[in-house]
């Protein structure tokens, strides 16, 4: 049954933007955005301090209250409350880890991290990767090098910080096999990849397609070997990596969902435009309520993918071009907290999709948003 116009308000009822303007219509919707956009980047909260040892997992229950051990990439061993013997549990089960009794630098440095502050968590956790605890100290460090690849997606020269700040954590961490470092070593290969040193990208994946972090991160090197190649526009070897993530149970439902978003991705790259929208609907969107794992990041960019493929396939109508416009704004919206190449990129095309249908002061404001935003991204060149 095709999707209506009422369909797809109704499905946007939760958007901060339709809760007000549905009413009034798409026009006087898309009028507020760059209001709402202002609105949804200020007044940033902080994050409360963590008061016991939780460890994140995928498809089921945190275990919270508890007291980490050890934390590797093979297991993390805890004790629950009461309990004097230990617990062990896979670290392919494992999500994020937190810990109690951190330094607050720590604390705020996440909190910002988590809001979209990068600055902010920039300052905080170059601090707090010399404070407390050795797994306090590493937490923040991987941390660190995480906001300075968000900040270096956003302005490239931040980069080479992000590259020095992951090897870094790599040289120190790896030889004790700390749970961070299969991640650190994604990250890394993610610096390269955005500086366009694919040879260096590769070389950063190579412990995890050898099997030196665990069965887990075998996959995960194809993944991020997947990003390198859709990167160079190798969309046919690109999308069987992917698929090859996407459809193995072991992956897990995280590291499935950015899969499936690569998919998507190189089916845009062939000029797939349904099947596009068909991947991130089912696989990624309509599974928010029941999947966990569908981060605020995937579901920017798969609001990105769709107002792509509406795009795409418009060839002048207006109807598509209008609902190309929506999806890039809620995918705007979405990523205001963290992810600024997401949102840049959401916004220069929502700006073409505008000048295309002679919306001329909504292009002059979108311009005005992006150079406020993202003004050292490669989306506002």
């Amino acid at each position: 049954m095709p999707v209506t116009m009422k369909d797809e308000w109704m499905k946007l009822a939760n958007s901060p933007i339709q809760t007000a303007h549905a009413a009034r219509g798409w026009n006087r919707w898309i009028l507020a955005v760059p209001a709402v956009l202002a609105v949804l980047t200020s007044g940033l909260v902080g994050h409360s301090s963590l008061r016991a040892d939780e460890i994140i997992v995928t498809g089921g229950r945190n275990y919270q209250g508890v007291t980490i051990s050890t934390a590797t990439w093979e297991q993390v061993e805890y004790r629950l409350p009461g309990v004097s013997t230990s617990q062990k549990l896979s670290s392919d089960k494992v999500l994020e880890l937190r810990f109690s009794g951190e330094p607050a630098n720590l604390s705020r440095g996440r909190g910002a991290l988590e809001q979209g502050d990068l600055e902010g968590a920039v300052s905080a956790l170059t601090s707090a990767s010399s404070q407390g605890a050795d797994r306090h100290r590493s937490n923040a460090s991987y941390l660190l090098a995480e906001a300075l690849l968000r900040l270096g997606q956003q302005d490239s020269s931040k980069l080479t910080a992000a590259i020095g700040a992951f090897d870094a954590f790599i040289a120190t961490y790896e030889p004790k096999k700390d749970f961070y470092v299969p991640y650190a070593r994604m990250g890394l290969s993610a610096a390269y990849k955005s500086s366009g040193k694919w040879s260096d990208a590769l070389q950063a994946l190579q412990p995890l397609a050898q099997g030196d972090l665990g069965n887990k991160w075998v996959l995960g090197g194809t993944l991020g070997k997947a990003e390198v190649l859709l990167a160079q526009e190798k969309w046919t070897e690109a999308r069987e990596m992917f698929s090859s993530v996407a459809n193995d149970s072991r992956a897990g439902a995280s590291m499935g969902t950015v899969a499936w978003l690569g998919y998507a991705s190189c089916q845009l790259g062939q000029k797939q435009w349904s099947s596009a929208t068909d991947t991130v609907r089912q696989k990624v969107l309509e599974n928010r309520d029941r999947n966990s794992s569908v981060t605020t990041a995937s579901r920017a960019r798969a609001w990105l993918i769709w107002g792509r493929a509406s795009q795409g396939q418009a060839s002048g109508d207006r109807t598509q071009l209008q609902w190309a416009l929506i999806r890039y704004f809620r995918a705007a919206v979405i990523a205001t907290t963290g992810n600024g190449d997401i949102l840049a990129e959401s916004l220069f095309r929502a700006k073409s999709v505008a000048r295309e249908l002679g919306l001329n002061d909504r292009v002059e404001e979108l311009t005005q948003r992006l150079q406020k935003l993202a003004p050292n991204s490669v989306w506002n060149q």
